[in-house]
């Protein structure tokens, strides 16, 4: 009997150890700005750098404390790094970094990080000047077509994490049940003897 109650314990282990990476979620690593940083100089561009490598419909937004969406523009997945360019100069105050991923696993992930902007007002004023004239022309066009593009992939995001949630709960459920089961069966065995 001992054996057997041996055997079943280790079963019991093993079915919860191997679940754990099931339930394993891509996070971020680090980012370019980081989390709670204060910026001093323009900003250029945003890089989010993962534990894992991401897909291709990974969808960032940036966003003023006021909540007005600052456009974003040539966003690129390269493995586990992701970077958009910022198409306008950020005026001082805070911002926060939203993204929506789905990692190589095929959990998706939904985050946002913030940092302050505070620039003395002669560097904002250069930057403005500098490029006032293209990013008007290109922020008009290129945030319409990436506003369109990220809801998109949001909505199918949201779809997708929906079924991974269900079937995620569903394994565990599952396990749960067996190691119930497990349990209530070693219980009766004894009081047998």
């Amino acid at each position: 009997m001992k054996k057997f109650t041996g055997a079943l314990a280790f079963v019991i282990l093993l079915f919860a150890f191997s679940a754990s990476p099931a339930f394993a979620h891509t996070h971020l690593d680090t980012s370019d700005p980081e989390e709670g940083s204060t910026v001093t100089e323009p900003l250029d561009s945003i890089t989010l750098y993962f534990e894992t490598v991401i897909e291709e419909s990974a969808v960032m937004e940036l966003h003023a404390e006021d909540g007005t969406e600052v456009a974003l523009d040539n966003l690129t997945v390269n493995d586990d790094e992701f970077s958009a360019d910022v198409t306008e100069p950020l005026e001082n105050g805070t911002y926060t970094i939203s993204w929506d991923i789905i990692g190589v696993d095929g959990h998706p992930m939904e985050d946002s990080i913030s940092f302050e902007v505070d620039i003395e007002e002669t560097a904002v004023e250069e930057e403005e000047n500098t490029d006032a004239a293209e990013d008007t022309e290109n922020a008009e066009d290129g945030s319409e077509e990436q506003a369109d593009e990220n809801e998109a992939a949001s909505e199918n995001n949201v779809q997708e994490e929906a079924a991974d949630d269900t079937n995620s709960n569903t394994l565990l459920i599952a396990v749960l049940v067996i190691a119930i089961v497990a349990v209530i069966a070693i219980v009766l065995l004894k009081r047998k003897k």
